[in-house]
This record gives structure tokens, sequence and C-alpha cells, in this order.
């Protein structure tokens, strides 16, 4: 026990040490009230992808991320999986390699990360339909137009933003563009939805006045 204490908190295995330390900090806060298991955790848009805010070049990682559960599963479950992983692999690897160097420790940590991210979606897997949100009152993509949204992350008629549809208490976060050119639709806008681009998972939205 001793020797896999002085491993852990030696250089070479610092790192997944430290990240390892963070998460069992975070668990022991859990236990304590102080925050809830879905803290830090991502929204999932209406077509099943995580919501990250970021431009349309950058959907791939929408499927990237949800590849990995992530958006499924509470972040922290994942990235406890993740981290004991992390710090297995980086305590084997150096120690039956016999590493010593901090470069070299730094150049196997980038193949124990992609090992580590698979082993996480293996274990995380499971708790996908634990923590499945009931999406039983929602409707299918055709099916939200006509209903009203806010904006929550700008958009216009080449780049698209995002906004929330609240339906019987259930939120959803869909990737909207404006109808009209020179349309820009700030955030907070009330906005309908106008209709639904299935070859590009964008929803036409424009702004609703009383």
């Amino acid at each position: 026990m001793q020797e896999v204490i002085s491993a852990s908190f030696s250089t070479i295995n610092l790192i997944p040490t430290v990240l390892l330390l963070l998460v069992l900090v975070y668990w022991l806060t859990v236990i304590v009230g102080v925050f809830n298991i879905d803290t830090f955790d991502f929204e999932t848009s209406a077509d099943g992808d995580v919501d990250i805010e970021f431009g349309e070049s950058f959907i791939w990682l929408n499927s990237a991320l949800s590849f990995f559960n992530l958006g499924r599963v509470p972040i922290m479950i994942i990235l406890s999986f993740f981290a004991l992983s992390l710090w297995f692999c980086s305590i084997l690897v150096n120690h039956y390699l016999g590493i010593t160097s901090m470069g070299f420790a730094l150049v196997l940590l980038i193949p124990e990360i992609i090992i580590s991210a698979f082993v996480s979606k293996f274990f995380s897997t499971p708790f996908v339909k634990l923590f499945k949100k009931d999406l039983s009152v929602i409707e299918s993509n055709e099916h939200l137009t006509g209903k009203m949204c806010t904006v929550t992350l700008e958009a216009d008629a080449k780049n698209f933003g995002q906004a929330e549809i609240k339906i019987d208490g259930t939120s959803l976060i869909i990737n909207v563009l404006a109808t009209e050119e020179g349309m820009v639709l700030p955030k907070g806008e009330s906005c309908l939805v106008i209709d639904y681009l299935p070859e590009r998972k964008l929803y036409l939205i424009e702004s609703y006045k009383n």
C-alpha cells in the first residue's frame, strides 16, 4: 500500500493522481450536500446531442461527446470512471516500463487518456437508462413546429444559435436559424418555431410579438 501511495505522488503520476483526488473531493461534497450529482452537467438537445455552444462547423463535436455518453449520463460519473482508469493506467504503465522521465510519462499520457475515455464509456453505458430523462411527453422534431421558444444563444439566418422549449416541465435545447436574411434573434427573444430542417438538424424560428 505504501508503494502505491508513493508511486501515486511521484512526479510522473502526479497529473492522474490530482485528477482522481479532485473527483474524490467532489463525491465527498455530494455526500455532505454541497453539490448534487447533476452539478457541472451538460444539457441534451432535442435530437440527442450535447448542448455545447460552438459554431456550426463544430456540430461534429456534439456527436463525439454524445458517443462518450456526455449529456446522457451525469458528467461527474463519466469523469469518475475516466479518472480512476487514467490513474490505474499511469501507475501500471510507468511501473512496468520503468518510466522515470516526466517527458516520457507525458507522452504515454496521450494513449492512456484515449484508453481511459473508452473505458469510461464502457462503464458509464449501463447508467444511460438509469439517468435517461422521461421524454415520453416530448413530440418528434417535426411536431415541435408551432411551439414557442426562448433564444439562449443569438442566431441569424447564416449563423445558428440555440433556443429553449419547455413542454410540460421538460426543457429542450434546439439548434436554430432565423427565417429571414438580416434578422438577428438576440438572447432572451421569444420566438415561434416555423419549420424543421432534418438534413441539418436545425429549426427555423422567427420573433414572436404579442
